[in-house]
């Protein structure tokens, strides 16, 4: 560092701001830690996220027709203790009536009401527990 002090100090302050605005640049276009990252439909833990908010929906729906999924819009994950996952879709309800413990394999009915929901599904899978922690519809 003996060659840093022959370098005039308005050099060394030039040099100094040029470094700290290309770390902070570079820095600030990187992903942090924790945050939120789209990912793709086709995620296994993204698939079963939206399957567990669905059924947690529809029980909570005091809807007589379950709602289908008809357009999966965006799904985002965080790394949490464990992960969250906050999902967008365009939700249809279905001709079938709700039957308790059934397998509703229902068409979607073109026709009807559509809505928006976001729901955010916290999952632990070392637990085998998820939680929908959050849902919105519209």
């Amino acid at each position: 560092v003996d060659w840093l002090r022959d370098v005039p100090l308005s050099a060394r302050r030039i040099v100094f701001a040029a470094v700290a605005a290309v770390l902070a640049v570079g820095l600030g276009a990187m992903p942090r830690a924790g945050g939120f990252r789209d990912i793709d439909v086709n995620d296994a833990g993204a698939r079963d996220a939206l399957n567990f908010a669905v059924i947690q929906h529809n029980r909570g729906s005091n809807d007589l027709c379950p709602r289908k999924v008809a357009q999966v819009m965006r799904i985002q994950s965080q790394v949490v203790a464990g992960m969250n996952y906050v999902i967008t879709v365009r939700m249809v309800k279905t001709p079938c009536r709700k039957v308790c413990g059934g397998n509703n394999v229902c068409a979607i009915q073109e026709d009807a009401g559509k809505a928006q929901c976001k729901f955010t599904v916290w999952s632990r899978p070392w637990l085998q527990k998820m939680t929908l922690s959050e849902e919105k519809c519209n």
